[in-house]
């Protein structure tokens, strides 16, 4: 090697060929696709069992709030003779002198169509027909609380003094003497009421109309939903209660021998049916309040006689079912 010779060292670096880039970016595209699937899937499975967890919470609700409801229909403090009471007049009403008037404890709409007349004759201009869900049933119910709030002058546990805007039941001589009073804003009991031995008693007053309507919030909001119109205050307002419920059937047990035991039931009674009916079956229907993401409801559901052909669209549904005994509605009122 001649002295002051340098050699140099060239690296000669190859980089991908354009197929070679061409599997890395496909290899690529494949492996962004399973994770983009992977996260669709737990994104609908996350999203189907929410809703699930909702439409459970809301069935159960819901049939706990009406099986309460139709057990105290014509529960008007313990007392059978209340065809007595003098009529009373509230602001606003369903029918004249309808709310206070406890002849009829329940009443009927059977497969909402168009009119507004129960089986008792009685047209519910509270109502706007065209918020009900058609082919739904509406029921009324009319009944005091299941506890007193004052027996004989004496406030029950935990009480001290009269619920204001609240109408209610008073019984004097126990029972002798019947009649509505109205607790106002800043009112109270009369004094003379309250003490042991008054033999006064009063119980709070609630008056019902369940149906469904077609939209939670806003008209068109696509939720159906479980409302009420209620006695609040001096008169009858509209309050909705539960989203998702999408169709609510009724059924009585009617006794037709005079045993308490139901002989038939009947979706579609008589109003002299409704008033022999000791048993109450309820079928609600209760849908999720938004569609899930790929699936397609292709079931057909039973609520009773009624049979609910398939929506094929994407929402969730369930049915909620129970029998409730009506010790109430067919005891004398008079």
């Amino acid at each position: 090697m001649r002295a002051g010779m340098k050699f140099s060292r060239i690296d000669h670096q190859r980089g991908f060929s354009l197929i070679e880039l061409m599997v890395s970016i496909l290899l690529g595209l494949f492996l962004t696709a399973g994770v983009i699937s992977v996260y669709i899937d737990s994104k609908s499975n996350y999203q189907s069992e929410d809703e699930l967890a909702r439409i459970q919470e809301n069935g159960r609700y819901a049939l706990d709030l009406l099986k309460r409801e139709l057990a105290l229909a014509g529960f008007f403090g313990g007392n059978l003779n209340t065809g007595g009471i003098p009529p009373g007049t509230v602001t606003v009403d369903c029918s004249a002198n309808w709310t206070l008037d406890t002849s009829e404890p329940l009443d009927f709409i059977n497969d909402f169509a168009s009119s507004l007349t129960t089986l008792n004759g009685i047209t519910l201009g509270c109502l706007n027909s065209a918020d009900i869900v058609a082919g739904t049933d509406i029921v009324a119910i009319k009944r005091t609380s299941g506890g007193f709030t004052l027996k004989n002058g004496v406030f029950n546990d935990g009480l001290t003094k009269a619920d204001t805007s609240q109408w209610y039941l008073r019984m004097a001589g126990f029972g002798d003497i019947m009649e509505w009073t109205y607790i106002d804003s800043g009112e109270d009991f009369d004094a003379a009421d309250v003490g042991l031995g008054s033999e006064v008693s009063y119980w709070e007053y609630n008056t019902n109309v369940f149906y469904i309507r077609n939209y939670s919030v806003d008209a068109g909001d696509n939720v159906p939903t479980l409302c009420a119109e209620r006695l609040v205050g001096g008169g009858i307002s509209n309050q909705c209660l539960i989203e998702g419920i999408e169709d609510m059937q009724i059924e009585f047990g009617v006794d037709t021998d005079g045993d308490s035991i139901p002989n038939q039931f009947k979706s579609a009674p008589t109003g002299a049916e409704l008033d022999s009916s000791v048993v109450a079956r309820i079928y609600l229907l209760v849908r999720s309040i938004d569609p899930v993401a790929g699936y397609t409801n292709e079931k057909t559901y039973s609520l009773g006689e009624k049979a609910v052909a398939a929506k094929n669209d994407g929402y969730l549904r369930r049915v909620f079912s129970t029998t409730i005994q009506m010790r109430n509605t067919t005891l004398p009122n008079n």
